[in-house]
């Protein structure tokens, strides 16, 4: 992985690459409110008072039964708004991803137009950058590691 990402920096210095935001926002305002009016509007409901006379009998079967599949009803609707929470973080994540190695890398390929057809100046600055990036990494996967 290390070697790949120093080949991708020291190439890209190499070739004169130049990065654009052409992707445009992952997530917005718009985005999030779209998925917050998708979900079912739900009204509360009222269970009706069931007195059985304190026996056993086929009237407590029957309400157990339209209990459990009330209760599977609610649960799904739970599942559902889970669901949308679970893709809005999702999507969010990735937007942070996106912009952290986004502006990173930007700030790496803002040098291209110095390493332009210098094949050891791009290997110099991919070096530096690739220690960079991957010993963050690593610091990070130590650090979690030692904090356990």
């Amino acid at each position: 992985m290390a070697v790949v990402l120093f080949l991708f920096i020291s190439l890209g210095l190499y070739y004169g690459l130049k990065l654009r935001d052409n992707i445009g926002p992952i997530l917005s305002r718009e985005k999030i409110t779209g998925y917050k009016d998708k979900r079912p509007k739900v009204e509360s409901f009222d269970l009706p008072d069931i007195d059985f006379g304190g026996g056993t009998g086929c009237g407590e079967l029957i309400f157990s039964v339209i209990l459990w599949i009330l209760f599977s009803v609610v649960l799904v609707f739970l599942l559902y708004f889970l669901g949308i929470f679970f893709w809005v973080v999702i999507l969010l994540f990735t937007a942070i991803l996106y912009w952290i190695y986004f502006r990173a890398l930007r700030l790496v390929f803002k040098n291209s137009r110095y390493c332009k057809g210098k094949l050891l100046e791009s290997f110099g600055f991919g070096l530096f950058y690739s220690f960079l990036y991957i010993s963050w990494i690593y610091g990070i996967i130590f650090l979690v590691h030692y904090l356990k």
